[in-house]
């Protein structure tokens, strides 16, 4: 029973340890002190499995030997049962005979008695002996079953973040996805402004004296008179763009979101040098002039 216990869960014992190193290699940074420490719980398991076998082994051999010991018993019993019968039937010519005799008899008698006393309480001892060690073996038994459930327990655990690990790999792609998805909304943002920029500075403002193109053949309509060109009020300048610096970011890639080229990343760090010291020192959250 215990060879074949054995070779039952050691496919059990082997597909853990291959699912370990195959979790070693798939899994990602952040479920590696899980798979260590269970590792570490399908080690101790095992070593107590282990010992749970040998003690399985040492009470199956005291149970044998208590089992040898209790049928030598019985058989000595047995045979002190057959000496006294003997005794007994040879007490009726006994007391027929001398008085030494008789006296010798007697003692034969009580000898026998003894020894046959003795070997019943041995034989008692020798059956308390081997109900406890049946206990023991139950418990080992038990205690098998047990540390079964917790290797397969433990595998299930490894599945678990097998699994984890593989949903965590699909979201990374998505993630890179939404970021470039980001930085292009961003860029067309830009774009945009530009394109708005540039034809609020073409349109003619309302004191200017520039014509508004007309339809051909559409008489031109009286203009009032319009201040001189230099008491025009030019443009307000352009706020300042400005950009916080968030995880990934490079100069050339912020440079990339603002002019659409890489080319430029010299001019933003030219215009944050109080900022920036390099085109390696960006700073998380730090505030950079887009110029």
């Amino acid at each position: 029973m215990n060879r074949s216990f054995r070779i039952g869960l050691l496919p059990i014992a082997l597909a853990l340890t291959g699912s370990l190193r195959a979790d070693d290699q798939a899994a990602p940074a952040q479920h590696a002190d899980d798979v260590a420490s269970l590792r570490a719980d399908n080690k101790q398991l095992s070593d107590e499995l282990a010992a749970a076998w040998k003690e399985s082994d040492r009470l199956k051999a005291d149970l044998a030997a208590s089992q040898a010991a209790a049928a030598k018993s019985s058989d000595e019993a047995a045979d002190l049962h057959r000496q006294l019968d003997a005794a007994k039937a040879q007490a009726p010519a006994a007391v027929a005979a001398s008085a030494p005799v008789d006296s010798d008899t007697a003692k034969q008698l009580a000898d026998v008695q003894d020894k046959l006393a003795v070997s019943l309480r041995s034989f008692s001892v020798v059956q308390d002996e081997d109900t406890q060690l049946k206990a023991s073996l139950e418990k080992a038994g038990t205690d098998n079953t047990s540390l079964s459930a917790q290797l397969d327990a433990a595998r299930a655990s490894v599945a678990s973040l097998q699994v984890q690990a593989a949903a965590t790999a699909q979201i990374e792609p998505l993630r890179l996805q939404l970021r470039q998805s980001q930085d292009e909304a961003s860029r067309l943002a830009l774009e945009n402004a530009e394109f708005r920029t540039r034809l609020s500075l073409q349109s003619p403002s309302p004191g200017s004296s520039r014509p508004t193109p007309m339809r051909p053949g559409q008489a031109p309509a009286a203009v009032a008179a319009s201040a001189p060109a230099d008491a025009a009020a030019a443009p307000p300048p352009p706020a300042p763009r400005t950009y916080v610096v968030v995880e990934g970011d490079t100069l050339t890639r912020i440079s990339r979101k603002f002019y659409g080229t890489s080319g430029r990343w010299e001019d933003i760090l030219n215009a944050n040098h109080d900022v920036v010291k390099d085109e390696k020192g960006l700073v998380l959250g730090s505030t950079l002039k887009i110029p």
